[in-house]
């Protein structure tokens, strides 16, 4: 493939900008709109199927639950270095409690969230799981915010027959290919097997970049185990990788960010937990002179990312499971209620974990709740679980046999300013870990993956 010119560098002398914006709900180009053209098609496709939207699954069907309460939990890292994340995931996911209830509930019964803070700490978060589970007697449980809590937490919850909803885990090993049978995890947040390599073949086809290098910082998991996936996704699009360098202090990250401007690579692909760590590594970047592309990992797609390196930011490119912008009813809905609510935008982290309540109130209006046995119900809501198909802010979703979620991926470029434009919508669904295949034709006809992270 043709080879790019190498990105030189510059000095700058300006350090990041502070600025705040965020993304206008018109930010959407003619690619999103061809997109949703072949997303319209399947709807078509899938017509026989109800699909929920605004209303939860069963406030059709009467009011035989009144006077029950459907518990759930959540595990979010509302401190520590989810702190970007947590609060944002509480807020989607109590606005949608709030609606199910303020519509009758699912079946007249009230849905009850209990949220619990791991503080960033996945010891801590198997903690949380445990009392939520044999304590609080919830029928699922929401999270935990970071894969590698998660790592520790879903387990527990798989050993205790409890279902798991992960509404922001994208690192390996947490649904379809795990460590342990995982029978009682899904997620509704795409993974990085699939993530990155969309992004990178979406850039290096249009681009075609010579040689790139990986970023990410010491003591993250998640951000090791995605440096594995983006540099593997590079080497198979063609591009030489001059190698992964590893920042031991993301505030602090200029030496190992020179170490990986060495061999002039054309685009740089930064992993981590943290997206603050992002912010800071973007801004080392562009102060040591780099100019070309800026690729990365699931955190870019907080806003916190792009408010860290402010101007720096600008261009940087990364996969997201929902966006802003988008134009369907669900998603404007969506953005209007939480608008109204909290008095800002929602950011992804907010839409995952909405669509997350929706998913389990829709599953538990399907099932055959009987209220007497929690065991019973967990393994009742867990069924229904597996077959729900929705209608939601993210687009039309559903489940893969190993719990993965079917829905469209979002390419978005921040502007800069802690928002997003949008780049391109694929419209695509999960095969196999590492692999998608592309329009949604197999979501249609319900075709289902048979292994996955």
């Amino acid at each position: 493939m043709p080879n790019a010119q190498p990105a030189r560098r510059r000095p700058v002398l300006a350090g990041p900008s502070s600025l705040l914006a965020t993304t206008p709900a018109t930010a959407v180009t003619t690619t999103l709109a061809t997109a949703l053209t072949v997303m319209a098609a399947v709807v078509v496709a899938t017509a026989s199927v109800v699909l929920p939207t605004a209303a939860p699954a069963g406030a059709s069907g009467g009011d035989r639950w009144a006077g029950r309460i459907i518990r759930l939990g959540a595990i979010f890292s509302t401190t520590g270095i989810g702190a970007p994340y947590g609060p944002e995931q509480t807020a989607g996911a109590r606005l949608a409690v709030a609606q199910i209830n303020a519509s009758g509930g699912v079946h007249g019964a009230k849905v009850r969230l209990t949220v619990r803070n791991d503080n960033s700490d996945a010891a801590t978060s198997g903690v949380r799981m445990r009392t939520l589970i044999s304590d609080d007697k919830v029928l699922a449980v929401l999270g935990p915010t970071f894969s590698n809590s998660a790592a520790v937490a879903d387990p527990l919850a798989d050993q205790l027959r409890t279902p798991v909803l992960a509404v922001s885990n994208t690192g390996p090993g947490i649904v379809g290919q795990c460590a342990y049978p995982c029978n009682w995890i899904f997620r509704d947040s795409l993974g990085e097997a699939v993530m990155l390599p969309a992004g990178i073949d979406t850039y290096v086809a249009t681009a075609s970049p010579a040689r790139a290098s990986v970023i990410y910082p010491g003591g993250d998991a998640y951000g090791a185990s995605s440096a594995q996936i983006a540099a593997q996704a590079l080497a198979a699009a063609g591009v030489q990788v001059l190698g992964s360098v590893m920042v031991t202090d993301p505030t602090q990250p200029d030496g190992p960010v020179g170490t990986a401007l060495a061999g002039d690579p054309t685009v740089v692909v930064i992993t981590a937990s943290s997206a603050v760590a992002d912010g800071h590594i973007m801004t080392s970047l562009r102060a040591q002179g780099f100019t070309g592309q800026i690729l990365g990992g699931n955190a870019f797609n907080s806003p916190v990312a792009g408010t860290t390196a402010g101007e720096a930011s600008l261009g940087a490119r990364s996969a997201a499971g929902w966006f802003l912008g988008s134009p369907s009813a669900a998603n404007r809905a969506f953005v209007a209620a939480y608008e109204a609510r909290y008095g800002k935008a929602p950011d992804q982290f907010s839409a995952l974990a909405y669509t997350g309540v929706r998913l389990l109130a829709d599953a538990a209006g399907a099932a055959d709740l009987g209220f007497r046995s929690v065991a019973a119900d967990r393994a009742k809501l867990k069924a229904s679980l597996a077959s729900v198909k929705a209608v939601t802010p993210q687009g039309l979703f559903q489940f893969t046999a190993d719990h993965n979620p079917v829905q469209p991926i979002w390419l978005v470029a921040m502007n800069g300013h802690g928002g997003y434009r949008l780049v391109k919508v694929l419209p695509r669904t999960v095969s196999r870990e590492g692999a998608t295949t592309g329009p949604t034709t197999a979501a249609a006809t319900g075709t289902q993956g048979t292994s996955g992270t």
